[in-house]
């Protein structure tokens, strides 16, 4: 295996491992506010800190207008993605448990990537469901069901 790939697999398993402490951090920091809205304002301010400074860093190109003008308007949903996970780590621990939030975060994207990939939706690589892939997220859905009820 190849130094990327093994960066690239750790990566996920790194951030994956973080998910719990992002939802505790906050759920603290949206309490401390006293909204989830300012407490994600929060998050923001320091992430866009933080990848400026791994921007200037790296030297990372700026785009120019050009590109930011071509690029396809739906490229930029990520961010309301990211604002809507950013809230929902910070309001549903309180609610239903870090635990709990993890097990339907998991399963919902064990799901929803495998319909995405089996209609090759926004360009994606498709990959057919097949009963294996069934299996396996039915296995893995278990498996984190059980891990978080015992």
């Amino acid at each position: 295996m190849k130094m990327n790939d093994i960066i690239y697999t750790l990566l996920p398993i790194l951030v994956g491992t973080c998910l719990p402490m992002l939802a505790i951090t906050n759920g603290n920091l949206g309490k401390s506010f006293g909204s989830p809205f300012t407490a994600t304002f929060g998050v923001f301010l320091v992430a866009l800190a933080g990848i400026t400074i791994v921007i200037l860093a790296g030297k990372a190109p700026i785009p120019t207008a050009a590109q930011i003008g071509s690029t396809k308007w739906w490229y930029w949903i990520g961010g309301l993605i990211v604002v809507l996970n950013i809230v929902t780590f910070t309001v549903s621990p309180a609610k239903i448990g870090v635990g709990n939030m993890i097990v339907l975060f998991v399963a919902a994207q064990l799901i929803s990537s495998t319909v995405f990939e089996h209609y090759g939706l926004v360009g994606v690589v498709q990959h057919t469901i097949n009963w294996q892939r069934i299996a396996g997220i039915i296995l893995l859905v278990a498996g984190v069901f059980l891990i978080k009820k015992f």
